[in-house]
């Protein structure tokens, strides 16, 4: 009898199409962990009880630490949850200490966080059920995709609040399972990559540039474009004939050049073209930190630049981040004499990266170029005159800040005059080119 009612209903699981729960995370493929705020340790290690379960997630909590000290795992881009029409997922849980987890789920696709919290006997391996729609710690209710796990050992029984101190355990977790899903695309598209290369960047002297990634600079020696403890994938790819970087974010892109740290002391300035196809940017960003290993013994300070891109117009199209360096927010001390990492966090899906390089503006212009063109006024209010005395000037397109082309003047003489009372005040560069199809980039402002 037990069988047969058990074949009639995975029949009729089977013929309304009911989706299951699956594992989407055993700890058996060493996925990407890591503590935080004062845990002892995060790491992954052999079932220590009799149970057989394989490998299993370790936290070990200190007392040190602050209360909300916890650790967190990333899913795999073809193992995430889902959690949309069923908002629950399952954890075995072992202690031998009642204790009160809280687990976070985040997204990397846009979708709110949410947290619930359940109750541990202390009686060893324990399957818990975590619904999220509990708002614990002042979360939403899921709803979209998630690719982060956060736990939390150290919650209060009430749910509202943490122990204080906190308790001094150590627990495993493993079997993570409900909807698995995989990551299908934000918006991004690998087959649709930009139809058109990154601005070219101005000329800019050898001294006065540190560039990680340009076809117009020498680049400095990279240890990896994407290191072993980040959450993205990187290719190389043309766009145009001009090498391009192509990033599948996760979460963060992590290029290491640490073995060969560079001082950049001497930049006031930091560059970056990149290109997302994306057209729903409602909380999506893409954040920058430069960090900063002064004695060489993993990161002592660091510089990090917010770019929140909602209300934004850019889908499609190549946008130039020029920044001074004081914009970025210094974070614990504000020296660079070793920048030896260079990060991107960001929730689109795919992105196209280009010119990525700091400069110096006060000494940003080839000498010999400088007495090939004169440009005057500059700065103007009404008009830049543009003359050569060696060469004839074919044309000269004028760009902003974002990379944006704002004018473009066909012309076959040594001098050229460009009305610029119709632009904004601020920053341009005039990109000319010349009849034997050489192309110099000059910095213009208009008042």
């Amino acid at each position: 009898m037990r069988q047969i009612t058990l074949l009639f209903t995975m029949f009729v699981f089977t013929f309304f199409g009911y989706s299951q729960q699956e594992v989407v995370q055993d700890f058996e493929s060493s996925p990407t962990v890591a503590g935080f705020e004062g845990l002892a340790s995060a790491s992954i290690v052999a079932d220590p009880s009799s149970a057989g379960n394989g490998n299993v997630f370790e936290l070990v909590t200190s007392t040190d630490g602050n209360p909300w000290q916890g650790a967190e795992v990333i899913l795999a881009d073809d193992s995430v949850l889902d959690l949309t029409s069923d908002i629950s997922i399952s954890v075995d849980v072992w202690s031998d200490t009642a204790f009160s987890p809280m687990v976070k789920v985040e997204s990397s696709e846009g979708a709110a966080p949410a947290a619930n919290t359940q109750n541990h006997t202390g009686s060893g391996w324990e399957t818990l059920t975590f619904t999220f729609d509990t708002g614990s710690d002042g979360t939403a209710t899921a709803n979209g995709v998630y690719t982060k796990l956060v736990f939390f050992p150290n919650r209060n029984a009430a749910d509202d609040g943490w122990n204080t101190p906190p308790v001094d355990i150590t627990v495993y977790f493993d079997n993570i399972t409900g909807m698995k899903t995989t990551l299908g695309g934000g918006g991004g598209d690998n087959d649709n990559p930009p139809a058109t290369a990154a601005p070219t960047p101005p000329s800019l002297d050898d001294a006065a540039v540190i560039s990680l990634f340009s076809d117009q600079f020498n680049n400095i020696s990279v240890d990896a474009w994407s290191a072993p403890w980040d959450q993205a994938d990187v290719e190389d790819v043309m766009v145009e004939g001009n090498a391009t970087k192509k990033i599948d974010f996760i979460n963060f892109v992590g290029v290491d050049f640490a073995t060969t740290p560079f001082d950049a002391s001497d930049m006031t300035h930091f560059h970056i073209d990149y290109w997302t196809d994306e057209t729903d940017l409602v909380g999506k960003v893409f954040n920058i930190k430069w960090s900063n290993h002064e004695g060489g013994n993993g990161e002592t300070n660091a510089f990090e630049l917010n770019n929140d891109l909602t209300g934004s117009d850019i889908s499609g199209q190549w946008v130039s981040i020029d920044v001074p360096l004081s914009d970025f927010i210094e974070v614990n001390g504000s020296d660079k004499s070793a920048f030896a990492q260079f990060l991107i966090t960001s929730n689109l899906d795919v992105v196209y990266v280009d010119n990525i390089y700091l400069y110096n503006e006060n000494f940003s212009i080839n000498n010999f170029e400088l007495a090939q063109y004169k440009t005057y006024p500059n700065p103007a209010s009404d008009v830049w005159n543009i003359s050569s005395a060696h060469t004839q000037i074919k044309s000269v397109q004028i760009f902003n800040t974002l990379g944006k082309s704002v004018k473009e003047i066909k012309v076959n003489d040594s001098e050229i005059s460009i009305q610029v009372n119709d632009l904004a005040s601020g920053i341009y560069f005039a990109k000319i080119q010349d009849t034997n199809g050489q192309i110099n980039t000059r910095k213009l402002i208009k008042k």
